[in-house]
């Protein structure tokens, strides 16, 4: 019997042998796909935690950048109005003086002069502050994971953001200068008693944006030299985060959010002023049912209505003032808007486009953007 079992197995030994490591070569690649496929789902595991950590850490970035924009604007808009103020000449005016002709003419540059510079000059301050915050931000995240060994301490984020103060010293006098030059330049085209409907109005603005775009020092295509100053500390962290930061400002896609920005802004003051116009003449222009909710009708008619420049000066000056809600006929000043947790008062000018740039989606991608690449 044993001898017949020995002869069996014998003669069928190959069978066995292939069968074995038939068997063996199987078992052994179940316990490598086994290890991959847990290898697998704890790198996927860890990846959703990076990213989920990231985008909270992203989150708090943002709500940080958007206070500080919302924090500096008052301070940018004081300097603004302030430097470029029209009260003297006001004075001047109320008491009838024989040079009134040459008074107003001052009045109509101060006044555009405001209005214009407070538009730049948000839409600056917006981008500058969502490059600054945002780069920071990624190499802040990069330290907590581990991921550099560059250390930026306290100091060092201190030093690097307090840069924008550049901005509001040299960097709105440089600005203010350059937009008073150039609406200067497009201001002598119009006379005091030209009639301007809604329509002109707003090419008016066209005329003085695209009057700075072409300027050799133009805002929105060397935003760097205005809101940055080209001398550091060069402490190696910090003066290569001043670098990348100055190729943030220069990049193509910034100058784009940046134009965006002030076309939108002046696209807010049209708005405004047609409120104004849309109240020139009520009898024509609202239906007596509903003097805030304008119909069909009422833009055509709006768009029929003329103002002579004399008259939409003040206007203009007063879209400039701190009660900018009770001036256009909107809400109580104390209105506001909520963006991400973040109360905005629209109570003012400056505070109504630095709100409405928040919004822009283009903003928002170029903080992602910029984040996203000094994260990894």
């Amino acid at each position: 019997m044993l001898a017949a079992i020995k002869d069996f197995f014998y003669r069928h030994r190959r069978k066995f042998i292939t069968t074995g490591v038939l068997l063996g070569s199987g078992i052994f690649l179940i316990k490598i796909v086994q290890y991959k496929l847990r290898e697998f789902q704890e790198r996927q595991a860890k990846e959703i935690a990076e990213k989920f950590k990231r985008m909270q850490h992203f989150e708090s970035t943002e709500r940080t950048c958007n206070q500080t924009i919302v924090g500096l604007s008052p301070t940018v808009s004081d300097k603004a109005l302030k430097d470029l103020s029209t009260s003297e000449v006001l004075e001047k005016l109320r008491s009838n003086p024989d040079n009134k002709l040459e008074l107003w003419d001052e009045l109509k540059i101060l006044a555009f002069s405001r209005i214009v510079a407070l538009v730049y000059a948000a839409s600056m301050l917006a981008v500058t502050l969502k490059a600054q915050i945002n780069l920071l931000g990624g190499y802040l995240y990069k330290d907590t994971v581990g991921q550099d060994d560059k250390q930026i301490t306290l100091d060092i984020q201190t030093m690097y953001l307090s840069t924008i103060q550049y901005f509001m010293g040299d960097g709105l006098d440089r600005l203010m200068e350059v937009i008073r030059r150039n609406v200067t330049e497009v201001m002598q085209r119009y006379s005091l008693k030209q009639q301007l409907s809604l329509a002109d109005a707003e090419t008016l603005f066209w005329s003085i944006q695209m009057a700075l775009n072409n300027d050799e020092q133009s805002p929105t295509k060397n935003i760097a030299k205005y809101t940055l100053p080209q001398e550091v500390n060069r402490n190696d962290v910090l003066g290569q985060m001043h670098d990348e930061t100055l190729d943030v400002l220069e990049s193509a896609e910034l100058i784009d959010v940046c134009l965006s920005n002030v076309t939108n802004g002046f696209s807010l003051i049209v708005d405004k002023l047609a409120e104004y116009y849309a109240e020139a003449e009520p009898s024509q222009t609202i239906p007596s049912t509903s003097k805030s909710a304008l119909n069909v009708d009422s833009l055509s008619n709006i768009n029929n209505i003329k103002i002579s420049l004399a008259k939409l000066i003040p206007i203009v000056n007063g879209l400039t003032s701190k009660a900018l809600g009770s001036l256009v006929g909107g809400g109580p000043s104390g209105a506001s808007n909520g963006l991400n947790g973040l109360e905005v008062r629209r109570n003012d000018m400056m505070s109504s486009l630095v709100a409405r740039f928040m919004q822009s989606e283009k903003l928002k991608t170029l903080g992602v953007n910029v984040y996203e690449t000094f994260c990894q």
